[in-house]
């Protein structure tokens, strides 16, 4: 089994040009929190990761710092500033001790000259990163938060699973903010998500990290815009997605109300007599009281 993951830059390339590209770098080590690349920053080299795993950060404009990608082993990163001499786009973080093959531009430009092979590959490489980043930005802007959540747990397992007994675990150390920022919703989102994705069946989680027990349940769950919103009380089991809402049934007509009785008439009616005049009050006594009446 080759040591680099399915879908990296290194498992891509054919042999030769394997071990072509990692003589050109010089070994350079990187401790956790320790900063590989810096978004603006002017130099140009590429870096081949052999070991380890970065995040990759961008600054949005009010300072806040966004989380864009994860790169593990066999991944390049830099290689844009390489190839066209601009500064760096991104920033990026060692999450564990991370090592690295430094190439210059000029080596890493020279190298891909001299192998047309290698060339293709890195070109589809970088496409391919475009276009993850084009689906990030739709996954995390439409859907619930258990949709966004699942789609952005979808697409770690494929590029950075391995099997364990229980599933297949997320091999990148990602903490609640990390999947947050990943699937563009809130910590608290994230929680109540994982809550539903734990009732379907879909998920378990152990600390820092995610453990996907059935990838075709969190597959369906992420392709289903209408699934259940993340707050939502569900029961054990899969929930089912909502739907449109049947029809209420039609009250039948009233019946219509008999017409009412004319004055006077009906069972209960007697007919009325003449009002007479009202009773005068008896007179008062001669010290001024009423009289009592018996």
């Amino acid at each position: 089994m080759s040591r680099w993951p399915q879908g990296t830059l290194m498992a891509n390339l054919a042999a030769d040009d394997r071990e072509t590209l990692i003589g050109l770098g010089r070994v350079v080590t990187y401790g956790v929190g320790e900063t590989l690349i810096r978004e603006g920053g002017p130099e140009t080299t590429a870096l081949l990761i052999t070991s380890g795993c970065v995040k990759v950060f961008g600054g949005a404009e009010d300072g806040a710092t966004v989380l864009l990608a994860l790169r593990v082993h066999g991944e390049i990163v830099g290689e844009i500033s390489a190839l066209d001499g601009q500064p760096r786009s991104a920033t990026v973080v060692a999450v564990r001790r991370t090592a690295t093959r430094v190439l210059t531009a000029a080596a890493f430009r020279s190298f891909l000259r001299e192998s047309p092979t290698a060339a293709e590959v890195v070109q589809r490489s970088v496409a391919g990163k475009l276009r993850g980043a084009t689906r990030h930005r739709i996954n995390s802007s439409s859907g619930t938060a258990t949709v966004r959540l699942a789609r952005t747990l979808d697409n770690l397992v494929r590029s950075y699973a391995r099997s364990v007994p229980e599933g297949l675990r997320i091999d990148v150390p990602l903490s609640h903010a990390d999947l947050a920022a990943l699937a563009g919703i809130s910590d608290a989102s994230v929680q109540r998500a994982l809550r539903s994705l734990r009732a379907a069946g879909a998920v378990a989680t152990k600390y820092r990290g995610v453990i996907v027990r059935e990838p075709g349940i969190l597959r369906a769950i992420a392709g289903q815009s209408g699934w259940p919103a993340a707050d939502e009380n569900l029961l054990p089991g899969i929930p089912t997605p909502r739907g449109p809402r049947p029809p209420r049934p039609k009250r039948p007509p009233l019946e219509p109300r008999p017409p009412r009785a004319e004055p006077g008439t009906g069972p209960y009616s007697a007919p009325l007599g003449p009002r007479g005049p009202a009773p005068a009050p008896a007179p008062p006594d001669e010290d001024g009281s009423l009289s009592e009446t018996g």
